[in-house]
């Protein structure tokens, strides 16, 4: 069965050439705009000023307040209820912790490590969905 939804990057050169484009099945296409909403910043998009999620504005404020981690998890899932309609019953967890990062022999760092994970049902089919991702903080980065 053809999967009828383009991969991520978009190889505009490889469309405009005629070129098949790769394609994923729908669970992918919704991993890949969960991902993409992850790492965008509000303003960013120039179709959508409200893309994104405000991981980007908090970035750097006070993460240890306990309203930190619920103010974040209700804007993911505000932005998903906004932007992903293929999914319903949607629900999304966060967790905040500390990771050693070994950077060399003898310099270890420190950072803050936001993972989280969306649940939720497949609109088409009715299966379960599950979606998980880890992010570093401070500066925001995913490795």
């Amino acid at each position: 069965m053809a999967q009828p939804y383009y991969a991520l990057p978009l190889r505009f050169d490889e469309i405009i050439q005629h070129n098949q484009h790769p394609t994923c099945s729908l669970p992918q296409s919704i991993a890949q705009n969960l991902y993409l909403i992850l790492t965008t910043h509000f303003n960013e998009s120039r179709f959508d000023e409200t893309f994104g999620c405000s991981l980007w504005d908090e970035d750097f404020t006070n993460q240890s307040n306990s309203r930190w981690k619920e103010d974040i998890r209700q804007s993911i899932e505000q932005t998903i209820q906004e932007y992903e309609k293929r999914l319903t019953q949607v629900r999304v967890r966060v967790d905040l912790t500390d990771q050693e990062l070994q950077l060399s022999r003898t310099n270890r760092r420190i950072k803050r490590q936001l993972t989280i994970w969306i649940d939720g049902v497949l609109k088409r089919t009715n299966e379960r969905f599950s979606f998980q991702r880890s992010l570093f903080l401070a500066p925001l980065s995913t490795e």
